[in-house]
């Protein structure tokens, strides 16, 4: 069983995950969180294996509660912002996944399976983005 839990400021984001999540039979949600505040403190009491970390919140960025997330608990980020900085971002500081918040309920899922079992889950546009090599105009060039 993959334990999971989720950290979003947006209700209805939290809940349809929770409800797509919920239908998996090895995928149990055992926390859901508001902010980065309150699952710092939830996150201890529900053991969680996969936390699924919103960058964007009011108050404090996922970022800052992605530093403080244990190494043996995965995290994939979610966010509307799949910048190529963002994602290396998110990666440099130890997620296991990045999903942006236009990714399927597959994509969801594949995640999850995947940074559950140690692997780093991106999706396939997310991944171009990331292969993808920026071409600086000569006139960009200082």
């Amino acid at each position: 069983m993959i334990n999971v839990a989720l950290v979003d400021d947006h209700v209805i984001v939290r809940s349809g995950f929770a409800q797509l999540l919920s239908l998996e039979t090895d995928i149990t949600v055992v926390g859901e969180f508001n902010s980065a505040a309150e699952a710092r403190l939830g996150l201890p009491s529900c053991h969680p294996d996969v936390v699924i970390l919103d960058i964007s919140m009011q108050g404090e960025s996922g970022l800052s509660l992605l530093e403080e997330i244990p190494s043996g608990i995965a995290s994939i980020m979610l966010s509307v912002h799949d910048s190529p900085a963002m994602v290396e971002k998110s990666l440099e500081l130890g997620a296991k996944g990045y999903l942006s918040k236009r990714c399927s309920p597959d994509e969801l899922i594949q995640a999850v399976h995947t940074s559950a079992n140690g692997g780093c889950y991106l999706t396939p546009d997310i991944a171009i983005k990331l292969a993808t090599p920026i071409k600086i105009k000569p006139r960009q060039i200082s």
